[in-house]
C-alpha cells in the first residue's frame, strides 16, 4: 500500500505569508511546438516540502549537505487530532507514543484539510517538551499536516521562530505541508520523503509518501 502524502502543486498555492508565489504556467504545447512544456516558477517553501537547517541558521547545513538517510526510515503517528485553533499540542500527545526504532514523526492534526483557506494559518503547534522528547528518543526529520513547525502569528501577534531554531540544531530536518495522514492504517510505515535536488538550498519541495 502506497499513499501519497504530497499537496499537488499549481498556480496560487497556499504558501507561508510573505513567501513567492506559485505559478505554473503552459510555456509550449504540442499544437504550436511540437511538445508540451510547463513553466514553473515558486519558492523553495512551496507546498509539501522540507527545511534544512540553513532556513534559519546562516551558518547551517544545507539540504545538499544532509545525508539522503534523513529524508528516509520508519515513521510514527502522532495523534494530535481534535485541537482548536492555534492550541499548543498538549505534551501528552507525544511522550504517550513509544516512538522507538523510528526515525521520521508525522504529526497529525487533520489541520490539511484546511489547505488553501484562511484557517490554515490558524494550524495548532508543538512545545519544546514535546520536541525535546523526540530528539531525545531518537527522531531526526519531523513531518507536520500544517503550515509551520511554530505557531503562524495572527494579525498583531509576535512572530517566532522558537521551534524552527531547536529542531535544526544539530541537523535535524522539517517537513511541513504534508497532507493524508489519516489514511495511514498501520502504526510504522516506511516513510520517502526526498527532495529536488536544488543545490545548496534552504529547503525543497518533496513528493513525500508512506508505505507499508
Amino acid at each position: 500500500m502506497i499513499v501519497d502524502l504530497s499537496h499537488v502543486l499549481h498556480s496560487g498555492l497556499q504558501v507561508y505569508p510573505g513567501d513567492p508565489e506559485v505559478e505554473i504556467l503552459q510555456a509550449l504545447s504540442v499544437q504550436n511546438d511540437y511538445v508540451n512544456v510547463l513553466s514553473v516558477h515558486m519558492g523553495s517553501q512551496s507546498g509539501t516540502h522540507l527545511d534544512s537547517p540553513y532556513h534559519v541558521f546562516s551558518d547551517g547545513k544545507r539540504l545538499s549537505e544532509i545525508p539522503l538517510e534523513a529524508f528516509m526510515g520508519p515513521g510514527i503517528l502522532i495523534d494530535a487530532t481534535g485541537l482548536d485553533e492555534r492550541q499548543e499540542i498538549p505534551t501528552e500527545r507525544f511522550i504517550s507514543v513509544d516512538v522507538s526504532g523510528a526515525s521520521i514523526a508525522l504529526v497529525h492534526t487533520g489541520w490539511s484539510n484546511y489547505f488553501g483557506t484562511e484557517r490554515y494559518k490558524a494550524h495548532p503547534f508543538p512545545n519544546i517538551e514535546s520536541l525535546e522528547y523526540l530528539r531525545k528518543h531518537g527522531i531526526s526529520t519531523i513531518a507536520l499536516d500544517f503550515l509551520s513547525l511554530d505557531r503562524t502569528p495572527a494579525e498583531g501577534e509576535d512572530f517566532t521562530l522558537v521551534n524552527h531554531y531547536f529542531w535544526s540544531i544539530d541537523n535535524a530536518i522539517i517537513g511541513e505541508n504534508f497532507t493524508n495522514f489519516a489514511a495511514i492504517t498501520v502504526p510504522r510505515p516506511l516513510i520517502s520523503m526526498l527532495p529536488l535536488n536544488l543545490g545548496p538550498s534552504d529547503g525543497a519541495p518533496v513528493r513525500a509518501i508512506a508505505s507499508w
